[in-house]
């Protein structure tokens, strides 16, 4: 055991991941405060590796040599990579929030464009599932996070042609389990990344019924009774933007090395970051909309909470597809 091990023993047990061969902890840890650092898993690590990240498909490093090269590495479809099928959810549904945020808000300010149902309400509902979906595979990726960092390796060795792919491919099979679907490992509670992909899960599911309610043969059925709308439509945006809140300043919290100190340089961080904007924005959402029937003022503001808070998810959702193509 390293002096390390022996300066930092319980630390270390709480770390249950599978690394790849080539990679090494030297240290981990978490930045909460006494009280609820015991109860959470390490929430930073430094690893050590000994040969570069390469693409498992085509073998040449997924780490750019310049920034320029970085950006580029987006054009790769990294299908292989569960953290890349996240953000591709997230940046699609993000960009059909945007469109629904360009419907709502700019007939408030230009009368040549005229509110258009239709558009709105199936492009809510789009966005709305999208993200529920994007949801669900933060869930799978919460579940393999080891495999995470674990799992182009095992495609590279199952992609292999030949006699050798075979038997690699039954090797891998009989020494690594298998992808988890769903887990009720209570270990799992310990993670403040799967405690963040939690909440997203449970708030996208409840703002999927505000977007559901939103297609228009729905809206336009329950818009003048205003208990019935306020209890399908409006409150599951404020209860589901909440819970987005929730989630992202977990992400934010999870890489910063002190619980009151902000990690502006992290790209993770930086995804958490506009994904709380975002929430805010969606939440007030609803929040004014409880009025929008009667007021004109909180129906502007409804509607120019959806179109910035859509553009914040959008952000946050291109870092964090930048970020998953690009290895730290």
């Amino acid at each position: 055991m390293s002096e390390h091990e022996h300066e930092n023993p319980k630390r270390e047990t709480r770390w249950h991941h599978l690394l790849h061969p080539s990679v090494q902890m030297q240290d981990s840890g978490n930045g909460f405060p006494v009280f609820i650092r015991n109860y959470l898993h390490p929430t930073y690590v430094t690893l050590t590796i000994a040969t570069p990240f390469v693409s498992p498909v085509t073998g040449t490093p997924r780490r750019g040599k310049t920034a320029w090269h970085n950006f580029l590495q987006m054009r790769r479809i990294e299908y292989w990579n569960i953290s890349w099928w996240v953000a591709m959810a997230f940046t699609i549904g993000s960009i059909v929030w945007v469109i629904n945020g360009f419907a709502v808000f700019l007939p408030h300010c230009n009368s040549h464009f005229q509110k258009a149902d239709n558009s709105s309400g199936w492009t809510a509902w789009l966005g709305a599932t999208v993200f529920e979906a994007g949801s669900i595979c933060g869930m799978w990726e919460a579940w393999n996070r080891d495999d995470v960092a674990n799992f182009g390796w095992g495609v590279h060795q199952a992609l292999r042609s030949g006699k050798l792919a075979k038997k690699m491919a039954y090797r891998t099979q009989r020494s690594r389990r298998m992808c988890r679907w769903y887990s009720f490992d209570t270990k799992y509670f310990h993670e403040v990344g799967f405690l963040a992909a939690f909440f997203q899960l449970c708030a996208a599911s409840i703002f999927w019924i505000s977007g559901f309610t939103a297609i228009p043969t729905i809206q336009s059925a329950i818009m003048s009774r205003t208990g019935l709308l306020d209890g399908v439509f409006w409150t599951p945006q404020v209860v589901g933007g909440s819970g987005f809140i929730i989630s992202a300043t977990l992400m934010m919290l999870e890489v910063q090395r002190k619980w009151y100190w902000p990690a502006p340089s992290s790209l993770g961080w930086q995804v958490g970051f506009w994904n709380l904007i975002g929430g805010i924005g969606f939440t007030l959402s609803g929040a004014f909309g409880y009025a929008a029937a009667s007021h004109s003022g909180a129906d502007y503001q409804s509607s120019l909470a959806t179109f910035w808070g859509g553009w914040a998810f959008l952000i946050g959702s291109v870092v964090q597809w930048y970020e998953s193509v690009n290895p730290v």
